[in-house]
């Protein structure tokens, strides 16, 4: 799951096939997920892992925040420039500013 820097949240369909199949684990995340407020961004490809596929957008469109706790997740998109990771951590949302070294914007 993702944002664009517009504020408005989006999720992928790979990633919502993905939290469908995991099961009653991640039933709120799922019922987050198909809220309409968010926009949903299809996909074309077929049988990406969904890591694979958000890993592809981010680089070719650095323009999302992405919002993920999932550890190997979070790893590989620290290697892409510019791209912020959002995640929750001790029932607060946190989001890590990329280095300067690594693309992000002089303020």
């Amino acid at each position: 799951m993702f944002s664009c820097y517009s504020g408005v949240p989006c999720i992928t369909d790979c990633v919502m096939a993905e939290l469908e199949k995991l099961g009653m684990k991640y039933r709120v995340a799922l019922r987050i997920a198909k809220d309409p407020r968010f926009d949903r961004l299809p996909c074309s490809h077929k049988g990406t892992y969904a890591d694979d596929c958000l890993v592809q957008r981010v680089t070719q469109h650095k323009c999302y925040i992405v919002a993920t706790v999932d550890r190997d997740l979070k790893r590989r998109i620290r290697k892409i420039p510019g791209v912020p990771i959002m995640y929750i951590s001790n029932h607060r949302y946190n989001i890590e500013r990329m280095p300067d070294d690594y693309g992000a914007p002089r303020l």
